[in-house]
């Protein structure tokens, strides 16, 4: 494949390294300006997310809506025509689809669905849900991966290193199942990954956990990011997809991982994930677009979340992948 060198892309990645220190460092404007390169070179939202949260660093914990407002801000500034530059897409466009009246849809589906509580989940689950709340991750791995599927386990700021939080299955299984009850790490990517190294979304060296490392096209993640709660339990009991799995986030979502079958390589998954089922049938209903990378991470269920005082439960398990009011 050749080496993209856009000298848009070449000013993106170098800003993007040079990105100073959080803490009074002006960390805070050059976010903006970073995204703003990033979105004039038609790099995904997520890619430029995925670029800065693993390049932050300092005194001060920048947190995630912080980088993303600076994403959206980009976005809003380079439609409104405050950056004009040839595009240098690193995905193929997606193919111009009819819209859909996504708002009167998503209403149709909660009314359908309204009324429903976490019990009628767990109800629904093929998986009968009946152990404690700190055995969620161990139920979940069992269910849903082979003992050699090497698997990310960790926080989003981490360091990916291999043994620590980039382990097989089968061996995330012995530790949870080898030490007490207690806390989890609080976020896992779905899909197995490789355990090689590949080039980072910008570029500029590379990781262990990224878009370039999965091996299994397995899982879409799913959630809302303004939607009620309520409503939430709602549109997960009625709509018509696929889950293996609806988690709790022990805060203001419910993250569902849908099943993607046919799924071989990275193109297949912009064609059918990132494409038709977010671009033409998740997003206009308010789903986070932000979730349709192939590593995105969701919460594990299992952890206690000390800064919300509640817990990632699992709220539903069905290892093949049904609809939950099938």
């Amino acid at each position: 494949m050749a080496t993209i060198t856009h000298p848009l892309l070449e000013r993106y990645r170098e800003k993007l390294a040079a990105l100073p220190a959080a803490g009074g460092g002006g960390c805070h404007p050059a976010l903006l300006g970073v995204a703003s390169l990033g979105v004039m070179c038609g790099i995904p939202a997520h890619d430029i997310f995925r670029d800065l949260r693993e390049q932050v660093h300092g005194d001060r914990v920048v947190p995630d809506r912080e980088i993303q407002d600076a994403i959206d801000k980009a976005a809003r500034e380079h439609a409104a025509g405050a950056g004009r530059a040839s595009p240098c897409p690193r995905r193929p466009s997606p193919p111009v689809a009819p819209r859909i009246d996504g708002p009167g849809a998503l209403r149709r589906i909660v009314e359908e669905g309204r009324g429903a509580t976490e019990a009628d989940l767990r109800g629904r689950s093929p998986v009968q849900i009946d152990w404690p709340t700190e055995q969620d991750a161990v139920h979940v791995i069992d269910a849903l991966y082979q003992p050699e599927d090497v698997l990310f386990i960790g926080t989003r700021e981490c360091r990916p290193v291999l043994d620590q939080n980039i382990r097989r299955a089968g061996d995330w299984v012995v530790s949870f199942r080898e030490r007490p009850p207690g806390p989890r790490q609080p976020h896992i990517i779905p899909n197995p990954l490789t355990g090689n190294a590949g080039p980072k979304a910008s570029g500029i060296g590379e990781t262990l956990r990224g878009d370039s490392c999965i091996k299994g096209f397995r899982f879409a993640v799913v959630e809302f990011d303004t939607l009620p709660h309520e409503d939430q339990l709602a549109f997960w009991l009625a709509a018509r997809l696929p889950v293996v799995a609806l988690v709790d986030s022990g805060g203001k979502s419910v993250h569902g991982w849908v099943k993607v079958r046919g799924i071989e390589c990275a193109t297949d998954w912009t064609r059918v994930v990132e494409q038709h089922l977010f671009g033409n049938l998740l997003e206009p209903l308010g789903v986070d677009p932000a979730c349709k990378n192939e590593s995105r991470l969701s919460r594990l269920p299992g952890h206690f979340r000390t800064d919300k005082g509640a817990w990632q439960r699992l709220l539903y398990l069905a290892p093949e992948g049904k609809a939950v009011a099938a």
